[in-house]
């Protein structure tokens, strides 16, 4: 463990197969050599890279030679962070020691659960048997996380319908077991536990997303791995009548624009709606987003559902003029992910899952169409997009890279209000070539062309309808 000036802070050990590289006094300048040589190293493994120094604990991991997430741990609770938080947390550690670990395509997953999901069970050694609660996993066919913690310790048991698939914890080398995966988890926990007890978790939403600002960097790529996701923020500045009311650095994920006080950008007029749009950070690129406002988002003439922002972009909201603005250089285009940097990981329990966990790099990729890369841009072909047809004009929602969600919640990128509609309560994801749609939660049908479901391939043309509110999926 290591201490703050306030407060004692113990660091606990994530699982690793071994240490690859330690770095001590790492300083703004050398961070850089320290990235880049992790990029390299897990284009052969996967590699997390671990920042301590100054109270801070902060982890990212690293896979196929792109930064495949981040987050911070303290005292045993996991946070995800962007990329961006990570290196500005690591250039502010003083002194900074960083070792990077490898570790396998099993053990990276079931860390992102843990920095991603919420545990459906959380309850203590000391007030449950867990010879049952693996017994009851086991018999259900589940596929789940267990995860123990206690102190510096943590330790992971990883089902996979109902068959224990992994165990690690510490430095874990399963050649060297001696008796089952099981068994050596209960053996580890029974032992610690007789001193005090563990904390158990289970997860059991297997489903993994990269960080919001992950960007695909070429393995060509010269520049600055640090100034890449440190670099200054875009501005937006709010106009009226030719006069600028104020201005606002986009230095966090999600702006809130409306009428009302608790909007971050607050627009004061009657043809603004409550929550009127949002500015969503998306893979290093800045999107606005319409929230089912009544006037709509006008994008430089256009009205938009959701659209990419470019410097110098014209946001018209009532009266009001949003003029959105890079500073620096030229930003660089979100681009779609290369293989095998998976945007989502599904494991469903009785079936096979809906994309591969773990796929290997493909090496067919045609050489006429490389994967677009930091630094340059290429037209994309048109997205599938959902098309809500209103009374004298309709909405249009294009689905992204990643999965588009719909629901109750604010960050939801089609919001659906109504009674037993839940915050995400459905979502459309790109799955073996395929776009599905799933019932996620809440008790409202979702239904296509008039037939409820909770999953399906989407064809062209099909009628998605949630509480009040119906879209056409137009390919």
């Amino acid at each position: 463990m290591f201490l703050t000036k306030d407060v004692e802070i113990v660091k606990t050990t994530l699982p690793y197969n071994r240490i690859r590289k330690q770095y001590d006094c790492v300083s703004y300048d050398t961070l850089n050599d320290v990235l880049r040589e992790s990029l390299g190293a897990s284009r052969e493994r996967p590699v997390y890279v671990e920042v301590t120094g100054g109270g801070e604990h902060c982890v990212a991991f690293f896979r196929n030679g792109q930064i495949y997430n981040a987050g911070t741990l303290r005292n045993g609770q996991f946070v995800e962070t962007t990329i961006k938080e990570f290196i500005l947390a690591a250039t502010k550690a003083d002194p900074a020691r960083v070792i990077c670990y490898e570790f396998d395509s099993k053990i990276l997953h079931s860390l992102l659960i843990l920095f991603q999901k919420k545990p459906a069970l959380k309850l203590l050694t000391s007030l449950v048997d867990l010879d049952q609660v693996l017994d009851k996993i086991e018999e259900e066919g589940k596929s789940c996380i267990v995860a123990a913690g206690q102190d510096e310790f943590f330790a992971i048991l990883r089902y996979e319908k109902g068959r224990v698939m992994a165990f690690c914890h510490e430095q874990t080398s399963p050649a060297h077991l001696e008796r089952s995966l099981r068994e050596e988890f209960l053996v580890k926990i029974y032992t610690l536990s007789a001193e005090k007890p563990l904390s158990i978790s289970v997860y059991e939403d297997l489903l993994v997303r990269y960080a919001s600002d992950a960007r695909v960097i070429d393995a060509g790529y010269k520049g600055s791995i640090v100034d890449l996701y440190a670099t200054k923020p875009p501005v937006v500045t709010l106009v009226f009548r030719d006069k600028e009311i104020g201005h606002w650095a986009l230095d966090r994920p999600l702006f809130r624009i409306g009428r009302t006080p608790d909007n971050d950008i607050v627009v004061d007029n009657l043809a603004v709606s409550r929550i009127h749009s949002v500015i969503e950070e998306d893979k290093g690129g800045y999107y606005i987003r319409d929230c089912d406002s009544l006037n709509g988002t006008i994008v430089n003439g256009r009205r938009v559902g959701r659209a990419l922002l470019k410097n110098a972009d014209e946001i018209t909201i009532g009266k009001h003029t949003l003029v959105f603005q890079t500073r620096g250089s030229k930003p660089i285009s979100p681009c779609p992910a290369p293989d095998g940097f998976d945007q989502t990981v599904i494991m469903h329990a009785g079936k096979r899952p809906a994309t591969n966990p773990y796929p290997a790099p493909r090496t067919d990729t045609p050489a006429a169409v490389p994967p677009a890369a930091v630094g340059e841009h290429r037209p994309s072909a048109p997205r599938p997009r959902l098309v809500q047809r209103l009374n004298d004009d309709e909405r249009v929602f294009e689905i992204g890279e990643s999965s588009l969600t719909m629901g109750k919640d604010e960050n939801a990128d089609v919001s659906i209000e109504g009674f037993l509609v839940a915050g995400r309560h459905a979502e459309i994801a790109l799955e073996d070539g395929h776009y599905v749609i799933r019932h996620l939660s809440g008790m409202r049908k979702v239904t296509v062309d008039g037939e409820p479901v909770k999953e399906r391939i989407l064809k062209n043309h099909d009628r998605i309808r949630i509480a009040k509110k119906e879209f056409v999926f137009e390919e």
